[in-house]
């Protein structure tokens, strides 16, 4: 039996809201695994019942995520923009399920941000352009 005192891939949840453009932000630190589905499931449905606003989910720190994840993120992608940069295994289940092209990945929170005040902007509710994506290929 193997004791862990690095508790560096335990997944660490922060929820907060962003003013200006309103929007909710969930950071995910550390490793998803399907023991931690209730408390990530929970996180996602505090997040998306609160409001409509746009969703935010940083995935930066993260550093491995199961299939419980990506059911929520597809569950939640009509309001959801990703930060990354994504994972080897993030990307690879977004591959082998052929889901990489649902989601809007974005380098880092302040480019999240600009591209939901440019969609406030032209009055879009969340246009899926493909030109918005980054490249998550490691």
């Amino acid at each position: 039996m193997e004791t862990r005192t690095d508790h560096s891939h335990r997944l660490t949840i922060l929820e907060t809201r962003v003013p200006h453009p309103p929007a909710r932000v969930l950071v995910l630190r550390g490793t998803v695994d399907c023991g931690d589905e209730a408390e990530l499931r929970a996180a996602f449905t505090r997040v998306l019942a609160a409001d409509r606003l746009p969703l935010i989910v940083d995935l930066g720190a993260l550093r491995y995520a199961d299939e419980s994840l990506l059911g929520l993120l597809l569950a939640a992608r009509a309001r959801l923009h990703l930060v990354g940069p994504l994972s080897h295994s993030l990307v690879h289940r977004l591959d082998i399920t052929g889901t990489r092209d649902v989601f809007r990945v974005h380098t880092d929170l302040t480019d999240a941000l600009a591209r939901i005040t440019a969609t406030a902007a032209e009055g879009v509710d969340a246009p899926d352009d493909p030109g918005d994506r980054t490249d998550t290929r490691h």
